[in-house]
This record gives C-alpha cells, sequence and structure tokens, in this order.
C-alpha cells in the first residue's frame, strides 16, 4: 500500500499525461467489462428447462403459452425463439430466415461494446512505449544539455524511471484487459452455440406436421 500511495504522489502529482490517458483506458476497460459481463449473465438462460417447457405447450398446441414464457424467460435464446413462434404458420424456410435476422440481432447486442476492450488492450501498449520513447528523449536532453562532466544522474535517473513506469503502467492495463475480452468471447461464442442449437430444435418443432394451434 506504501508503494501504491508513493507512486501516485510521485507520478500523477505532476499530471503525467501518458499516465493519465493509461488510467483512463483502465477505467474504461473496467467499466465496458462489467457491463458486458453483467448484459451477458441477464441474456443467460437454463436452456434445457427452456426447452422442456416451451416443447411440452407446443405438443399441447398451445402457440399464446408458448409465447408467454419467451416473454418471461427474457434474454437472447427466448427473443429469437418468440420471434420463430410469431411466424409458425409460415413455412420453414421463412420461419429459419426471420430467427436468423432475430439471431445476428441479438448477437450483435451481445457483442455491443467487446470491441473497445480490444482496442484499448491494442492501444495502451502503444501508449505506454510512447511514454517511454519521450522519457529517453528526455533523458538524453539532459545529457545533451548538462555535458558529460556536469550531468545531473539524479534528473537522468528520473527520466530513465519515468521512461519504464509509462511501459509498465501500459502493460498492466493491457494484459487484464486481453484476459477479459478474451473471457467475454468464449462466453457469446457459449450463448450463439446454443442459439444455434435451441433454434433448430425449435424450427422442428413447429414445422413438423400436428393438428393447428391453439388461438
Amino acid at each position: 500500500m506504501e508503494f501504491i500511495r508513493v507512486f501516485f504522489a510521485r507520478y500523477f502529482a505532476e499530471w503525467n499525461t501518458i499516465l493519465i490517458i493509461i488510467g483512463g483506458c483502465s477505467i474504461v476497460a473496467l467499466t465496458v467489462f462489467i457491463e458486458r459481463l453483467l448484459h451477458l449473465r441477464k441474456s443467460e438462460i437454463n436452456t434445457n428447462q427452456f426447452i422442456i417447457s416451451i416443447r411440452k405447450v407446443l405438443q399441447e398446441q398451445n402457440i399464446i403459452e408458448a409465447v408467454r414464457i419467451c416473454e418471461d424467460t427474457g434474454g437472447a435464446i427466448a427473443n429469437i425463439i418468440k420471434v420463430g413462434l410469431l411466424r409458425r404458420e409460415r413455412n420453414k424456410d421463412e420461419i429459419e430466415a426471420s430467427m436468423e435476422i432475430a439471431g445476428l440481432s441479438e448477437i450483435a447486442r451481445l457483442e455491443k461494446n467487446s470491441k473497445i476492450l480490444s482496442v484499448l488492450a491494442h492501444i495502451t501498449p502503444l501508449i505506454g512505449l510512447l511514454g517511454t520513447v519521450l522519457g529517453f528523449i528526455q533523458a538524453f536532453a539532459e545529457m545533451r544539455q548538462s555535458g558529460l562532466m556536469d550531468i545531473s544522474t539524479t534528473r537522468v535517473g528520473e527520466a530513465m524511471e519515468y521512461a519504464l513506469v509509462t511501459t509498465a503502467a501500459g502493460l498492466v492495463v493491457a494484459i487484464p484487459t486481453v484476459v477479459g475480452y478474451n473471457y467475454l468471447v468464449g462466453r457469446i461464442k457459449g450463448i450463439v452455440l446454443e442459439i444455434q442449437t435451441t433454434s433448430s430444435e425449435i424450427v422442428d418443432l413447429l414445422t413438423h406436421p400436428r393438428e393447428p394451434y391453439e388461438i
């Protein structure tokens, strides 16, 4: 804790632009990750239980109850299935097309803002590297202005330290951002797979010959 206090007091007290930018990137990355994580949790449902409920009411030919279950369940999968249920009187190709369009819309919502994490993961090390270059420029400028005899090792050392600190700060932000982005991508791929398998099963249930649905 003492190191952290000294670190912030020493570098941020001087309004170091590079470190402030990197700090801002870390706040944005954390905010986006939490927002996406909460959204994905709302989108995930107990797929097996949902399918069992839908299959039961469809076998009873009660389309109204099936739609109600989708509305009560919520989430990407339920929203897509609802679209298919509302177009039950059309042929299989039209039902699949409408559900595919709905699926693309839901996937876009799932992926919304996730790319921001990828961008931040790529630019924060570059911003840190920029700080490193500026630090080395400052160090060599001190050496040139002071001359070899009167060179201030303290000031040159501070410039070199600043250069390394900015690189470290960029990596500290980039590494967890990469991990967070790939974690979200994995969760999204899992939901997309469930969407594909569930949609296929519902289409089969809707297009299988049966008595007319209750109105």
